[in-house]
């Protein structure tokens, strides 16, 4: 499975509501099934999903999940003390429809880990959470934004 970040989708907000939509397209590769799914993601799914992975992996032991805002990606990493890692996924091609992969990835282990960390933090610096939540900013066109997601 690989998630590519290519940008934000409202480059110009600065407001937590709208400057933290990602473009990030999904690929997934199980068995004899391929998916791409268009979607968004948001700057905070990908962070709190990096710092939870950190807390498993040091912990030696735990459970990190993303959930996507729009529900295009569900994941579940289970690392077990043992050093195993099971990802139980869920893809959907559009928000609201009924079309999913389930998936199962379980041919990890915990050495796998800190390259997909890495990654984490890379987009992390590269498109850093703006805002707080509730913040209002200014959008693209300079109007204020109310923060709603509807000011583009």
């Amino acid at each position: 499975m690989e998630i590519t970040v290519l940008g934000r989708m409202h480059p110009g907000a600065t407001d937590f509501d709208d400057g933290n939509w990602l473009y990030s397209p999904v690929d997934v590769v199980v068995g004899g099934f391929k998916g791409h799914i268009p979607a968004g993601l948001r700057a905070e799914e990908l962070r709190g999903f990096r710092e939870e992975l950190v807390k498993a992996y040091e912990d030696f032991g735990g459970v990190a999940r993303l959930e996507s805002l729009e529900e295009w990606l569900s994941l579940t990493a289970t690392v077990h003390r043992s050093g195993r890692i099971e990802v139980r996924g869920v893809a959907r091609d559009q928000p609201g429809s009924a079309n999913t992969l389930t998936f199962l990835l379980d041919d990890l282990d915990q050495t796998d880990l800190p390259p997909i960390i890495d990654a984490l933090t890379a987009i992390g610096e590269a498109f850093p959470v703006l805002g707080e939540h509730g913040q209002r900013g200014v959008n693209v066109t300079g109007k204020p934004s109310t923060g709603t997601g509807s000011d583009t």
